[in-house]
């Protein structure tokens, strides 16, 4: 508990004008968030219990340091509490304003009204284990209480839901539309409480010495190669690494053509990857874009060779079948800018990797492709920063996530 009050005391001495006063003790103790979470049937993670039973917070505003790319670039305006208004900036630090929601600690039944109240508007996601912490310029920030990470999504995304009223489907809105903005709910306090500098991209508070951990550097020796894409083919590709088109092999299922998933994007090979008895993987998408991945088949030796003709397949609209090659490299020649496999896990992968103890593979960045054909991610200057994270689940499986 030591390490959660001594940051809200430190907010308390800091922020004067806000908190004039001390605050007052929780009136819970362990047993009773216990009973709160059995009620709500919400999972709270430690250090969240540890923070509901430590002070009696209010509801209030507070100013966060950010000085990541995700909304420094994107918003160009900063928070003057001198001038009490936003104003432009070309800084690489802006100041927010956070509205900061907190439940009434005084008791069970008090907590239990306030958690229902406050999560009136999103109540499928508070039933998905989601628990309601704040808003910033519209930007709603939800502690995942299974899995201890804080969450920002952009207000209107949560309208992305296929039933608004379902937890199965907000949990599913949040992975696909939200992003990770802080490790953990013990993160997420210091970026309230000490007013640092904070990294969203990184999950690093600047200055914050215990934050930052060394760069990984690539196993010396390890296999690496760079993904190079060949011209676009007129014939179909078989038995070859490639983007577009159509399959090779017929796979066991075929995908669900199902909210406008279910497109053939790429054949993968295993080069040595994976189980010797997968010949290559089958990535399925969106229909118009590669920011939706819906299907990852693994095809077997002995599969047999998908016919064209029955027309059981649809591939991805809008993208040439391109050939690709795999080049032997150095891994230390691998960077943020490569489309290869090995080198480090890229930025944007890395925290989501991490949660999910997914082994990391390699990395197909939107520009491998001309003329933003995989459309995964677009920058203001229309080219298509975006990326297809590949790597292993703990069972083996490959995983191939869009960040962008």
């Amino acid at each position: 508990m030591s390490q959660i009050k001594a940051l809200l005391d430190g907010l308390n001495a800091r922020e004067e004008s806000i908190f004039p006063e001390d605050f007052a003790k929780s009136g819970l103790m362990a047993k009773d968030i216990t009973a709160i979470g059995k009620e709500l049937k919400v999972k709270f993670p430690a250090s969240f219990k540890t923070f509901l039973r430590t002070y009696q917070m209010p509801s209030t505003k507070v100013y966060i340091c950010l000085c990541g790319d995700t909304y420094t670039n994107s918003f160009g305006i900063t928070f003057s509490r001198t001038e009490n208004k936003y104003i432009d900036t070309e800084e690489d630090q802006i100041i927010v304003e956070l509205d900061w929601f907190n439940y009434d600690v005084s008791g069970i039944d008090a907590f239990i009204k306030s958690f229902h109240e406050r999560n009136d508007g999103t109540a499928a996601w508070a039933k998905a284990g989601f628990i309601l912490l704040g808003e910033f310029r519209g930007y709603k920030i939800f502690l995942d209480g299974k899995e201890d990470v804080v969450y920002s999504i952009y207000h209107e995304d949560l309208y992305e839901s296929e039933d608004y009223d379902d937890p199965k489907a907000a949990r599913e809105c949040m992975e696909e539309n939200a992003h990770e903005f802080c490790d953990n709910f013990e993160q997420f306090l210091k970026v309230v409480c000490t007013g640092k500098p904070f990294d969203e991209d990184d999950h690093v508070l600047l200055g914050d010495e215990k934050e930052e951990e060394p760069a990984e550097q690539p196993q010396e020796g390890s296999d690496a190669y760079i993904i190079r894409r060949g011209e676009p083919s007129d014939t179909p590709i078989q038995n070859q690494d490639k983007i577009g088109g159509y399959p090779t092999y017929l796979p066991e299922y075929i995908p669900e053509i199902k909210l406008s998933c279910g497109y053939f994007l790429m054949e993968i090979y295993n080069h040595g990857f994976a189980d010797p008895d997968i010949l290559c993987w089958q990535v399925y998408c969106a229909e118009k874009t590669a920011n939706t991945i819906s299907d990852i088949i693994e095809i077997r030796k002995g599969a047999p060779l998908y016919d064209v003709s029955s027309k059981l397949i649809k591939k991805r609209r809008w993208i040439h079948e391109y050939p690709l090659f795999l080049d032997p490299c150095d891994p230390k020649k691998i960077d943020e800018r490569t489309s290869a496999i090995g080198g480090n896990v890229p930025k944007l992968a890395k925290n989501s990797f991490k949660r999910k103890k997914i082994t990391y593979l390699g990395t197909i960045r939107g520009t491998l492709v001309p003329n933003t054909e995989l459309a995964i991610g677009y920058t203001s200057s229309g080219e298509d920063d975006g990326i297809l994270a590949m790597g292993f689940d703990e069972k083996g499986k490959l995983c191939v996530e869009p960040f962008c």
